[in-house]
């Protein structure tokens, strides 16, 4: 089958498509043994789950967010964005199925802007750089040119007010958002974006869209985006990409738990490492690792010593962005049953792109 150009509108709600199935699918293969310890998984790699696939809190926000963004007909009107946004997100929060172990940072920050309080209040949004603010990000990557970079900054401030969460969830939503041009070298080209923060170079510093939704919290987003990658983003990315060229050269028996020399993927910086990690030995074209499928690179990504349904949602969600043909997941091999409401949610929100 021959997949559609790269740029077109077919192309890209293909790669919506597959980044959502991709997400949902790692997040479901990963929350089987979300808090159990490497040395005490059942198998290695874990096994895909049997019987419908359970998703967690990291799909049902997703999928909230979605629902946020398509509601909205004017991305400019930021203030409409963020009630959109906020208002999915607490609906979630009541929701009967919000059972699945959700972040208590998402948690406390919703129920701060339940009680009236806005994201940037002192007693608003926690100031934390946990995994929520980039778990959920695909819908933003896959919004306008204009609009993309700010609203992926917006989804993250609204629960998680800190810059460590802020800048992995930038990285994460550019390797997104450029999956096909990145992949295989999805490390590389974010520590090259690091470069041009750190060097002044960089046109983010200047996007008028990320300005105005951080403008609530500072004047200066150069400023904002360093200190983003000096509280370790940039010392994780680093350390990611020394992993990445150890197990180029390894098959992937042999990979043991991604975790090892990164971090556990608990927050951003870390979360964000590891999916680039994860993707980047999925879509190479290094023989080395050529056995590392897609399904393969999910079942890896869960048999983690951290949090590996965010772990290995992310990596899904990076992977099935990266190829623009339809059905990518089920040609790859993988056709998760997911339960009948979220299988529903899913389909409905991969026929349509978030474009405002």
């Amino acid at each position: 089958m021959t997949a559609p150009a790269a740029g077109s509108d077919t192309a890209l709600l293909a790669r919506y498509g597959n980044a959502l199935t991709g997400l949902a699918a790692g997040d479901a293969w990963g929350y089987q043994v979300e808090f159990t310890s490497y040395t005490r998984m059942p198998a290695y790699p874990v096994a895909p789950p049997a019987g419908h696939w359970v998703i967690s809190d990291d799909t049902q926000m997703t999928i909230a967010l979605h629902r946020a963004l398509a509601e909205v007909h004017d991305f400019d009107d930021i203030e409409t964005v963020t009630d959109a946004i906020t208002r999915q997100f607490l609906l979630w929060q009541v929701d009967p199925d919000n059972t699945r172990a959700p972040g208590r940072t998402c948690m406390t920050s919703l129920h701060n802007l339940r009680a009236g309080a806005r994201w940037y209040d002192t007693d608003g949004a926690v100031e934390s750089a946990g995994c929520g603010a980039v778990m959920r990000l695909v819908p933003t990557a896959f919004a306008p040119d204009s609009y993309w970079l700010g609203l992926t900054a917006l989804q993250a401030v609204i629960t998680h007010k800190h810059p460590r969460a802020v800048v992995p969830a930038l990285l994460l939503a550019d390797a997104t958002r450029h999956a096909p041009e990145y992949r295989g070298r999805f490390l590389a080209h974010a520590l090259t974006t690091a470069a041009q923060i750190y060097n002044g170079t960089s046109t983010w510093t200047t996007d008028p869209y990320l300005r105005d939704v951080l403008a609530p919290i500072t004047g200066d987003v150069s400023s904002y985006l360093v200190d983003g990658l000096d509280d370790g983003t940039a010392d994780i990315l680093t350390a990611a990409g020394g992993r990445l060229e150890q197990l180029r050269h390894l098959p992937p028996a042999e990979f043991g738990d991604p975790c090892v020399g990164i971090g556990e993927g608990w927050e951003s910086a870390s979360a964000v490492a590891l999916a680039l990690l994860v993707a980047d030995l999925a879509t190479t074209g290094n023989d080395a690792a050529a056995a590392l499928t897609g399904p393969g690179a999910l079942a890896w990504a869960s048999t983690s010593n951290g949090d590996s349904d965010s772990i290995a949602c992310i990596a899904g969600g990076l992977i099935g962005s990266a190829h623009p043909e339809n059905g990518y997941w089920a040609a790859a091999g993988l056709t998760p049953t997911f339960e009948p409401r979220y299988a529903e949610e899913i389909m409905a929100a991969a026929s349509r792109l978030p474009v405002g």
